[in-house]
């Protein structure tokens, strides 16, 4: 019989083979895939995105990063307290850089940008991410978010019981006393909406990009 169900029809096997992923490039805390880009005096790492930006070992950029001593320095200065960096944003940062060094270089005009795996699951599999098994296939752990939180080859985000964000923002909703009932009390959040996920296929066999506002909306 043949299939009709359109643009999914073409969505690759969850089993087929990927393309390999750099063994320099690494996610940052900001969501952004990057690889080593220059070593500061004092040992911090510069990394360049995917994109040619240059970013700090968090994954922020220059201009952010002066925007927040900015609003730091004035808060300091009027008595008030120091706001949560990136909090105005809904997704605070592990950023504490106090300086910007090396990330105001121009990289050179020939230099060859990293490329973006062909989703997040590729490259969790690639970088071989704790691994938890979810009806039958493997689940990988997604760093630098809360959790702990997985993510199927289909693209879905699990707790390490294997329940969807869905299922458990619904007990959420529930009676305590059904709460008490359910085997797993996890709490888990929907991935951050920051540059580098945008427009990332989330899941191997996902039948085309999901942007990650898109995706959240959905779950």
């Amino acid at each position: 019989m043949p299939n009709n169900r359109g643009p999914e029809a073409a969505a690759p096997a969850c089993d087929e083979e990927s393309p390999p992923v750099s063994t320099e490039m690494v996610l940052l805390p900001s969501m952004a895939f990057a690889m080593p880009f220059s070593l500061q005096p004092d040992g911090k790492q510069v990394y360049i995105t995917s994109g040619g930006k240059l970013v700090c070992h968090h994954g922020e950029l220059s201009s952010t990063i002066s925007y927040w001593m900015a609003v730091e320095k004035n808060a300091r200065l009027d008595g008030n307290p120091v706001p949560v960096r990136g909090g105005s944003r809904g997704a605070p940062t592990t950023c504490d850089c106090q300086s910007t060094e090396g990330l105001n270089a121009k990289p050179d005009a020939d230099i060859i940008l990293p490329l973006p795996p062909n989703s997040l699951y590729d490259f969790l599999e690639a970088k071989n991410t704790e691994v938890i098994r979810v009806k039958g296939r493997d689940a990988r752990r997604v760093p630098h978010v809360h959790g702990p939180t997985f993510l199927t080859p289909t693209g879905k985000l699990v707790c390490r019981h294997g329940v969807t964000t869905t299922v458990l923002s619904r007990r959420q909703k529930e009676p305590p006393i059904r709460k008490a009932l359910s085997l797993c009390s996890c709490i888990l959040k929907g991935l951050p909406t920051r540059p580098g996920l945008k427009g990332l296929q989330l899941g191997r066999c996902t039948g085309k990009a999901v942007m990650i506002a898109r995706k959240q909306a959905q779950e």
